[in-house]
């Protein structure tokens, strides 16, 4: 040091990381931040694999039909029922059953009123609100709450989205069945061990889905990692062995060999474990193509609402012989970018026509 001069202290590197971290710490602080949400990959693969199952069923072919049934023991829908229950009683409160219901309820009734006066056209005054909400038979079959001497539909007027109104209803409830979950476990095992229903179209809250949907609110106390860790232990060869069986008896089925079996619940609740196991699978084996499926999954609900509408504009050409193994696909692609328009051109349509949370984060998805 020089003499005669003072001392001269500049601050080093560390100190003015200090600060400037302190900074951005205060300002997270006073401005209110949107954390978005984390996505899992393989559980949107397992989304896209189940819709294109549906959309397979719902075609007209038989082979086809036949194949989407069985090949995942027609787990399909039971997967989503999980699904929906699972993420729905995770830190759920009725503020956010309401939110979540209406939300899911305000593009499920605008499509299937778009559905019923573009394409149905229903003959005079015969249709009522329950038949456009496609409410009829409440938990059990023969208990008709809502026909007041009409004849009402079983299902909505778009059928393949029967189950989303199931989840409306099963979502309001969500609060309470979370908070008596102790006592569901028992139930279900009672379900799965002596009854054997599958989730029924026509009947609203049908035993089926509410079984279903009750085990997501089961499971929904287990991390999604250990969901994937217990899938992934050694279940890659009881997926092959079921895999191969249910694709063996589906062709001796198509060649008349042998009879159209009916599926159990156990069968179904294996059919949810290998769709899950599927998109495992592939976010393992083929990551760059379970990121690029994963980014289509949010198009899911559009698929739910618009592929029945689709398939009834197309020439049976399409949706019998050889060509109709690509008609679920191409169908699958014209949503997809009908999705993705929306997103990049009307993103305020998202929450009202595809069940999705906007960027600005207002409408809950």
């Amino acid at each position: 040091m020089t003499p005669g001069r003072f001392p001269t202290f500049r601050p080093s590197l560390t100190s003015t990381l200090c600060q400037l971290n302190i900074r951005l710490m205060l300002r997270k602080n006073s401005l209110p931040m949107e954390i978005p949400k984390k996505r899992v990959a393989w559980i949107d693969v397992s989304r896209v694999l189940a819709a294109l199952l549906i959309m397979y069923v719902h075609l007209s072919s038989p082979l086809l039909k036949t194949t989407g049934i069985h090949l995942f023991y027609n787990g399909r829908v039971p997967f989503f029922l999980v699904l929906a229950g699972y993420f729905l009683a995770r830190n759920i409160t009725w503020n956010k059953a309401l939110d979540r219901a209406l939300w899911l309820f305000i593009p499920y009734m605008i499509w299937n009123v778009l559905y019923l006066f573009l394409l149905s056209r229903p003959a005079g005054n015969s249709f009522q609100l329950a038949d456009l909400a496609g409410v009829r038979d409440v938990f059990l079959p023969g208990m008709d709450l809502f026909s007041f001497g009409s004849v009402p539909h079983g299902v909505p007027p778009i059928g393949p989205s029967w189950f989303l109104r199931d989840i409306i209803i099963l979502a309001l409830l969500t609060p309470l069945l979370a908070r008596i979950k102790i006592l569901l476990p028992p139930a279900l095992l009672l379900f799965f061990s002596f009854c054997n229903m599958a989730p029924d179209p026509l009947v609203t809250r049908s035993l089926g889905s509410c079984a279903f949907y009750l085990l997501g609110v089961v499971l929904s106390s287990r991390r999604i990692d250990d969901i994937h860790l217990v899938l992934n232990k050694k279940f890659g060869v009881v997926f092959c062995v079921s895999i191969l069986v249910s694709s063996a008896m589906g062709l001796l089925h198509s060649a008349g060999i042998l009879s159209l079996w009916t599926e159990t619940v156990a069968g179904m609740l294996l059919g949810v474990m290998l769709i899950m196991y599927a998109g495992i699978w592939v976010e393992k084996r083929l990551p760059g193509v379970a990121a690029r499926i994963a980014l289509l999954a949010p198009a899911c609900f559009l698929t739910f609402m618009l592929h029945l509408p689709i398939y009834e504009c197309l020439p049976s050409s399409m949706k019998f012989g050889a060509f109709s193994l690509f008609t679920p696909l191409l169908a699958f692609t014209a949503i997809v970018l009908f999705y993705f328009a929306l997103k990049r051109f009307s993103p305020f349509l998202l929450p009202y026509l595809a069940h999705v949370k906007p960027p600005s984060g207002k409408p809950a998805a």
